[in-house]
Formats: structure tokens, C-alpha cells, sequence
């Protein structure tokens, strides 16, 4: 029978052996390994994956692969330093925020004993008030455009973002009954779909009129879009062309077919829609994002912010705010009213 004596030294060997066993355990857990097992966790879009490993590249790339356990508050602010040499506060702040949440995960599980980002903060920025197009560009826009050019730029109008646009398929459309309209919702894998997710993973309905008035042009677009179905073959997305379908096909047979060519088979869409604005003689260029802030500003004038965030399928009213283009200029009208009758 063990003396209390002999029970102490074995608990104690016990606690020793653990606490080694931990150390070993601990051992190697390098910012870089430690990442993909914060990336595998994650429930994140190949998108913001990609982005994510972008911000860890430049952190390696300057303070070597590490242990976490190294990286100190001095090493956080440097690396925050570092993002902004070369290119815009914007873009130092996009890999900041894609970076810091992963040393607050290694804190929350216990991994550090304090997160060295919790006090670094992004770069203040001077944002410069937004405009859409004007009602004049946007008609501009309809007399140079394609048939498939009208359909694309009536989604933008309608809410649409650039790659949910380009992921409708035939099969998400519905111009039956009362009440045309299109589904925006995830793609598997098929033998003539590629795999897609859309932004926050939501499902959403999308009305789809008859006719669209846009700056003094009218267009149908009902009988747009039954014309484009009618000579898309076997193709099944609305807003694609031949040549740029084949090509995505092409990377999915070979492998090669990654979240980027989801987006944007086109690979530069945007390039392209700013030649159209060019060719519409638009002197200021702008995103085709701005096609679906004209459609929430609209929607909020109308309906309210709730209405327009569900509507754009935005997580939260605030961000849905941000797309309100006309807000400041109804303040600036109802201040000068106020301070008028003074």
C-alpha cells in the first residue's frame, strides 16, 4: 500500500509528465500552420480564403514563420506599418481586418495569453461622398448596349451583385405568372455548372418587370431575356458568353477552375463595363456595384432602410445605409429649410 508520501511524489510526476506532454503538444504552432487550422474551422467563402492567406503571405514574408507565441504587440503594429508602404491606407486596412481575427480566435481558445492586435487599429480614412449614375448616364448607357449589355446592367438595377448576375442560370428564372422574377442561389458542381456560393450564403428572389424605364429608354425586359435563353444552346447561364463559358468548363475539366473564375468567368468584367461607360461617353467611370446602390437608394426613398436591407440581401441595416447615395444631400435640403425660419 503507497504511503501518502508515495501518492504526493506520484501526482506530482503526473503534473510534470502533463505539463510536458502540453509543451511538446505546443510545440511548432507557427503562425502559418496554425492559420490553415483557423481557415479549416472557419466557415468562409473561397473569396475571403484567398484574401485571408494574402494577409498572412505579407506577414510571413516580413517575420518569417514564427511561433504565435512570439508574435508580440510591437510585432502587430510593425506588420500594420508595413501594409500601408506601397499602397493605399483602403487596401492596408482590408488585409489588417482579414488578419486580426485570427489571433483573436488563437486568444478565445486559449492557444495565446493575450491577442497583440487588440489595440491596433486600422487607419482612419477621409471617405469621400458616393454617387451613382445619373439618369442621363444610365440612358447613355441603354443606346450603346448589347442585348445581353441591357439584361446585365437591368440586374445591377434590380440589385444584383456583379457575380450573382453572372451565376443565373436558365433554371433560377421564372417568368410565369403573375409575378416574373429570378432566384439568386447557390451552384454544385455539374456537368454544365461550376460550384458558387453567393454572399453570405443567403437565397434570395429577385422581381424581374416587364418594361424598365432608364433614363428616357425603354426597355422590355421580359422579351430581352426570352430572346437571350433563345440563343444560349445548351449554355445555361443568362448573362454569359459562348466563349467565356467554354472557358470556365475548360479549367473544371482540367482542375484548374478556381472561386476567382466562379466570380467572374469574364475575368475582368469590371474592365469591360468600363469600356461600355466609355464608349456611352460617361466621363467619370464607375463600378458596376453602383448599378445596385442606385437600386438600394431607391428601395430606402421608398420602403425604408429595413425593406431595402432585406431586399439587398445585406446581413445588417447599417451596411445597407452605406448604399443610400442621396442621404446627405436630403439632409443638406432639410437643414437649409430649418435654419431658413430661424
Amino acid at each position: 500500500m503507497l504511503s501518502a508520501f508515495d501518492c504526493c511524489m506520484m501526482r506530482g510526476a503526473i503534473n510534470v509528465a502533463a505539463v510536458n506532454f502540453e509543451r511538446r503538444s505546443n510545440m511548432n504552432q507557427t503562425v502559418a500552420k496554425l492559420f490553415e487550422k483557423y481557415i479549416k474551422r472557419s466557415d468562409l467563402r473561397p473569396s475571403s480564403v484567398r484574401f485571408k492567406r494574402k494577409a498572412l503571405d505579407y506577414f510571413v514574408a516580413e517575420f518569417g514563420d514564427i511561433d504565435v507565441q512570439e508574435v508580440t504587440t510591437a510585432i502587430a503594429e510593425d506588420y500594420r506599418t508595413i501594409l500601408a508602404e506601397g499602397r493605399s491606407k483602403r487596401s492596408a486596412n482590408g488585409y489588417l481586418a482579414n488578419f486580426k481575427p485570427f489571433f483573436s480566435w488563437l486568444f478565445k481558445h486559449g492557444t495565446i495569453a493575450r491577442n497583440p492586435f487588440e489595440g491596433v487599429r486600422l487607419y482612419r480614412i477621409t471617405e469621400s461622398r458616393k454617387q451613382t449614375f445619373t439618369s442621363a448616364e444610365l440612358g447613355a448607357l441603354m443606346q450603346v448596349s448589347s442585348r445581353i449589355w441591357r439584361v446585365r446592367i437591368c440586374l445591377g438595377l434590380l440589385g444584383c451583385r456583379r457575380g450573382e448576375m453572372l451565376n443565373v442560370c436558365v433554371r433560377d428564372i421564372d417568368l410565369s405568372g403573375d409575378l416574373p422574377h429570378l432566384t439568386l442561389r447557390a451552384k454544385k458542381q455539374t456537368e454544365n455548372t461550376w460550384p458558387w456560393q453567393p454572399k453570405n450564403y443567403r437565397e434570395r428572389m429577385v422581381g424581374v418587370p416587364e418594361v424598365m424605364m432608364i433614363g428616357g429608354e425603354t426597355v422590355e425586359l421580359l422579351k430581352d431575356i426570352v430572346i437571350v435563353i433563345e440563343g444560349l444552346g445548351r449554355q445555361p447561364y443568362l448573362c454569359l458568353d459562348a466563349k467565356w463559358y467554354a472557358k470556365n468548363m475548360e479549367r473544371l475539366a482540367a482542375g484548374e477552375l478556381e472561386d476567382v473564375h466562379a466570380a467572374d468567368p469574364t475575368w475582368n468584367f469590371q474592365r469591360r463595363f468600363r469600356n461600355l461607360q466609355t464608349l456611352a461617353g460617361i466621363k467619370e467611370l464607375r463600378r458596376f456595384h453602383e448599378l445596385r446602390a442606385a437600386f438600394v437608394t431607391k428601395v430606402i426613398s421608398m420602403h425604408g432602410l429595413s425593406k431595402a436591407c432585406e431586399a439587398a440581401g445585406h446581413s445588417n441595416v447599417q451596411i445597407t445605409k452605406g448604399y443610400d447615395r442621396f442621404s446627405q444631400m436630403r439632409l443638406v435640403a432639410e437643414t437649409i429649410e430649418a435654419a431658413s425660419k430661424y
